[in-house]
């Protein structure tokens, strides 16, 4: 008996470091689950095995752990409904412009499932250099929650990482803009420098999308810019309420979508 209680501490410990990859933080209550006590987990940090990065998270001492490392242990080892969405998943895939220098700062996080309302105490306790912000809105019907999330390969073995693509990240992006102009000129920024759109994705994305005022916002950004992909999309099969809505505070109303634009949106390109 004496053998076997001293092996299984070593068995249990061999299968986290094969389970657990370097740089990802591991909740408390993973460990749990794989049979490691809180009385093995602090034999494991006082043996140099793991480090405590916040009360109820840790990870293996070897590498450092970056928001990459969080998010992918809500996804994968938590196994919570969340992607990196809006202006993170464009920047992920290159598409972001005018980050600020040192880079983003500001790493959003949206929700597209049921029952998850607020990040894990032990996610914002951990000291990183950006900030994360949760999105916990629906911003879609549950007919197309799921669609338009991508799978972006990371630096973590064969580990991936869910994010928006760029269909459902720009409607992310719009559902942020504020009454400022400078908040309606960046998202027009982040919109042409898209690359071409898949407008069948597309199409789902924006029939499935709750907010009217999104809508309008992509639909008046694809007829300014016109470029080939958007003139494929069928803006008739989109609700798109009635009324008008302000978008810009002092801005032009457009007729078309009837949302108030800033004064140099106001004319046409066409």
């Amino acid at each position: 008996m004496g053998i076997q209680k001293k092996a299984i501490p070593n068995r249990l410990l061999n299968r986290l470091l094969k389970d657990l990859p370097e740089g990802v933080a591991v909740p408390s209550a993973w460990l749990s689950e794989r049979g490691i006590s809180p009385q093995l987990v602090r034999k494991y940090v006082t043996s140099g095995w793991l480090t405590a990065l916040a009360h109820g998270a840790y990870s293996r001492q070897v590498s450092p752990v970056n928001w990459q490392g969080v998010v992918i242990a809500l996804q994968r080892l938590a196994q919570q409904p969340i992607h990196v969405g809006g202006l993170s998943a464009l920047n992920l895939q290159g598409l972001a412009h005018y980050l600020p220098l040192g880079g983003e700062s500001r790493i959003h996080l949206w929700n597209h499932g049921r029952g998850f309302t607020r990040l894990p105490a032990w996610v914002l306790a951990i000291s990183l250099s950006q900030q994360f912000v949760f999105h916990r809105q629906r911003l879609f019907d549950a007919a197309v929650v799921g669609e338009g999330l991508a799978r972006l390969p990371t630096r973590v073995r064969d580990w991936t990482l869910t994010a928006s693509s760029p269909e459902r990240a720009i409607l992310e992006v719009l559902s942020l803009v504020g009454n400022t102009s400078a908040s309606f000129t960046h998202a027009a920024e982040l919109f042409e420098g898209l690359p071409a759109l898949r407008p069948a994705l597309m199409q789902s994305l924006l029939e499935g999308c709750a907010s009217i005022k999104v809508k309008r916002l992509f639909f008046f950004l694809a007829t300014r810019q016109d470029a080939p992909w958007s003139r494929k999309l069928k803006v008739e099969r989109v609700a798109l309420g009635y009324g008008k809505r302000q978008v810009t505070r002092g801005g032009r109303l457009n007729v078309r979508f009837s949302i108030t634009v800033p004064e140099q949106f106001s004319a046409s390109r066409r």
